[in-house]
């Protein structure tokens, strides 16, 4: 169970820092962020279970920005997502994407609200749906990034 825990978790995570360092599909508006080496910081809140905090950097490079890499990074993981309720105004960021994968009874659905500049982001983000309905309702993930400087 905590393993299968962990895999949401860092599921979940890495869809916020897709979205912060690349553009996309043609269907997510393109983030201003800059490239360079990030620092992220999430807390993931689970029914029953608790708070999961998480850190990690990542390198993104302008090449990764231009191409949307990370979100492929995704299919690798057997993970298909797509977005819905797309929604820009100025630096705030709000969608839905949708995300289903071998190892997931049933999609899970991740609503979005974040904010980017070309330094920093900050991300709200309610799942429901696959992991999350198993495990008695929905998870709340909140995520914090910074760009470091050169990678």
């Amino acid at each position: 169970m905590k393993r299968y825990i962990l895999t949401i978790v860092l599921a979940a995570a890495a869809l916020g820092a897709t979205a912060v360092s690349s553009p996309a599909s043609a269907q997510l508006p393109k983030l201003d962020t800059s490239p360079g080496k990030w620092s992220y910081s999430t807390r993931t809140e689970i029914p029953g279970i608790g708070s999961i905090p998480m850190s990690f950097e990542q390198c993104v490079t302008q090449k990764d920005i231009d191409e949307g890499r990370n979100l492929n990074a995704q299919k690798d993981a057997g993970m298909d997502c797509k977005y819905t309720n797309v929604r820009q105004t100025g630096n705030r960021y709000q969608f839905v994407a949708t995300c289903s994968g071998k190892s997931m009874p049933e999609p899970m659905v991740m609503t979005y609200d974040m904010t980017a500049t070309a330094t920093q982001m900050d991300a709200k983000m309610t799942m429901t749906g696959g992991a999350a309905k198993e495990m008695g309702g929905k998870m709340n993930m909140s995520m914090s990034a910074k760009r470091l400087g050169g990678c």
